[in-house]
C-alpha cells in the first residue's frame, strides 16, 4: 500500500524546532547564570519534599483526517470534537522522590462523511484509566551541573472499551493496562530551561467491543517510544513561555477477531509516528504558587493505516490527519 506524507505534516514540526532553539539566542540580554531552583511553571519542576502540587487542565481538540481504500479512493472524511479535563496530583516524599497519580475526563463527537452523501455521527465519553508515577531525581543541580531524572508509570487496565455506534455510546478508555520507564535531563539558568525527555511504554494486550454486532477485536502487545526537548524562557519573574517538540513512535500492533460467520480475520494495525509542537505562555498570578497557562498544541501523524491480512481489499490507509488543541491549564502547590 503506497504511504502518503502530506507536506502540512513535515511544516509545522520545523518550524518548531527553529523556534525552539532561536528564541534564547534573541534574549542575550537575559541572565543566563546557572539557577538551581524549582519553577513552578517549568518542565523540568518537581515538588519539595512534604510538598502537595496540582495541575488541572482543560483541552478543547479538533482532529481532521480523510480514510482512502487499497487503490486510494477516497472511502470517508473524518473529523472529531473532544473535550477533556484532566487532573494530576503530586506528593513530594523528599525532594528527590515524587509520587504522582494523573487521570481524566474526555467527552467527544466523531463525524465521517462518506462520498456517498451519507453521514454518521457517533458520540464517546467517560474516564480514563488513572495512571500512577514514581519520578526519581538522580542528581539535582544544586550539587551537578544537570539534573537527572528517572521515572516509571504505570495504568491498569480498570475500565472496559467499547466502541462507538451511532445508536450506542462508546468509552474513551483504552482497554489494556500499560507500564513506561524512561530518564529525563534539563539545566535551569536565571532566564532559561533546557529539558530532555525519553520513555519506553508497554503496550499491554487490549480489548474492544464493537455494540452494533457484540464483536471483541484484541488487540496484541506493542511498544511505544518518545521523546521530547523542551525549553522555557523566563521574561519576568510572573511571565514566561514554553516550547516543546517531540515525536512518538508507534509498533505496530496485530489486531484479530471472530466475524458474524465464526471465521477469523487477522489485520496489522499500524499507528506509525506522531509529531507535536507545542507553546504555552504562563503567568505566575501567585509567584511559585499559583501559575495560569495558556497552551496550544499541534499533532501531525504519519503511516497511519490497517493492513488487512484476511481480506486485503478492506485495507485502509489514513492520509492528512492533523490534531490542534486549545488548552487552560492551573498549577498550585498546597503548602
Amino acid at each position: 500500500m503506497k504511504k502518503k506524507y502530506p507536506l502540512k505534516a513535515g511544516f509545522y514540526p520545523t518550524a518548531a524546532g527553529i523556534a525552539l532553539f532561536l528564541l534564547p539566542l534573541g534574549a542575550r540580554a537575559f541572565d543566563f547564570s546557572p539557577d538551581a531552583s524549582r519553577v513552578l511553571s517549568d518542565p523540568a519542576y518537581m515538588p519539595l519534599g512534604c510538598q502537595v502540587f496540582g495541575d488541572t487542565e482543560y483541552s478543547y481538540a479538533n482532529t481532521s483526517s480523510t480514510t482512502d481504500n487499497l487503490v486510494g479512493t477516497l472511502k470517508s472524511s473524518n473529523s472529531t470534537l473532544s473535550s477533556t479535563v484532566n487532573q494530576v496530583l503530586e506528593y513530594g516524599l523528599t525532594s528527590e522522590i515524587e509520587l504522582r497519580v494523573t487521570d481524566s475526563y474526555e467527552w467527544l463527537s466523531s463525524t465521517n462523511s462518506y462520498p456517498n452523501g451519507g453521514i454518521t455521527v457517533t458520540y464517546s465519553d467517560g474516564f480514563i484509566d488513572p495512571t500512577f508515577t514514581a519520578l526519581f531525581r538522580v542528581a539535582d543541580q544544586q550539587d551537578h551541573p544537570l539534573s537527572w531524572d528517572l521515572l516509571a508509570s504505570y495504568a491498569p487496565n480498570l475500565l472496559n472499551a467499547q466502541s462507538a455506534d451511532p445508536a450506542v455510546n462508546g468509552t474513551v478508555a483504552r482497554g489494556g493496562a500499560t507500564a513506561t520507564f524512561g530518564t529525563a535531563i534539563s539545566q535551569k539558568t536565571r532566564a532559561f530551561t533546557f529539558y530532555l525527555e525519553g520513555t519506553t511504554t508497554y503496550l499491554d494486550s487490549r480489548a474492544i467491543l464493537n455494540p452494533s454486532n457484540n464483536i471483541t477485536t484484541s488487540y496484541d502487545p506493542s511498544w511505544q517510544f518518545f521523546i521530547e526537548v523542551s525549553t522555557q524562557t523566563r521574561f519576568s519573574a510572573q511571565w514566561s513561555l514554553n516550547l516543546t517538540y517531540a515525536e512518538t513512535f508507534n509498533g505496530d500492533v496485530n489486531t484479530s477477531y471472530v466475524d458474524s460467520r465464526g471465521a477469523a480475520v487477522n489485520s496489522i494495525s499500524q499507528s506509525g509516528q506522531v509529531q507535536e509542537f507545542t507553546a504555552a505562555l504562563n503567568y505566575h498570578i501567585v509567584p511559585n504558587r499559583f501559575v495560569i497557562s495558556l497552551i496550544y498544541n499541534h499533532y501531525s501523524y504519519n503511516g497511519v493505516s490497517n493492513t488487512n491480512q484476511t481480506i486485503p481489499a478492506d485495507s485502509t490507509q489514513t492520509d492528512e490527519k492533523d490534531q490542534d488543541v486549545l488548552n487552560g491549564e492551573l498549577r498550585y502547590v498546597f503548602f
